[in-house]
């Protein structure tokens, strides 16, 4: 689950000097050092990473929401209606969801 492109940019950016330091860096910042806040964000557990790009992509109005049936998972883009996708693990439909988001982004 990485970004690319314009989207990692802007992401790094926002992580660093929007409103991810609000919400995420300055914790990590204080308790880790300013050295390389990406680099530490991409060892996390990808089920925080997740919470975070979706903050993100909230911030740029590409919504990422995700439902459950049974033992199906679907993750849907606000932009692309027409490009829900049914997966069979929760884990596989953030790592989904984050790389369509990305690649919506990117274009």
């Amino acid at each position: 689950m990485k970004l690319t492109g314009k989207c990692k940019e802007d992401f790094e950016k926002w992580l660093v000097c929007g409103e991810g330091r609000v919400n995420f860096y300055k914790y990590y910042s204080d308790k880790h050092g300013d050295d390389d806040p990406y680099l530490w964000f991409t060892e996390l557990p990808t089920s925080m990473q997740y919470g975070v790009y979706v903050d993100f992509f909230d911030s740029v109005d590409l919504s990422i929401s995700m439902n459950q049936s049974n033992k199906t998972y679907w993750y849907d883009i606000q932009e692309t209606l027409d490009d829900c996708k049914e997966v069979k693990t929760r884990p596989l439909a953030r790592t989904q969801a984050i790389e369509k988001a990305n690649e919506i982004y990117n274009k």
